[in-house]
């Protein structure tokens, strides 16, 4: 006789996702927020891109993921972890793309 492994509400491919997604912009945000508050939201982007720094922030951000994937792993969660890494897949074609422009 086969046993059915229970269905946790939290192993769904969609979690997953949403948390590989808004982790990091979460953490970019906060990283303006705590920043310098005297510029505003536009002119500190422009500032990051002027000086190459908008996609290496981006990419320390996505590194965020690794932890959640490892959770979602450890917790035996495979099909949020799976949606955590299409986002990260995601964010990294988004990196591909900025590098060529």
């Amino acid at each position: 006789m086969q046993q059915r492994r229970k269905r946790n509400r939290w192993d769904q491919t969609g979690i997953g996702f949403l948390a590989g997604f808004f982790v990091p912009l979460i953490i970019f945000f906060s990283v303006y927020f705590f920043g310098d508050s005297e510029t505003s939201f536009s002119n500190y982007i422009k500032s990051l891109w002027h000086i190459h720094l908008l996609v290496k922030l981006g990419s320390l951000c996505v590194f965020a993921n690794l932890a959640i994937f490892m959770g979602f792993i450890q917790k035996k969660y495979d099909k949020a972890a799976k949606g955590v890494l299409a986002a990260t897949l995601i964010y990294a074609f988004a990196v591909l793309v900025s590098r060529a422009f």
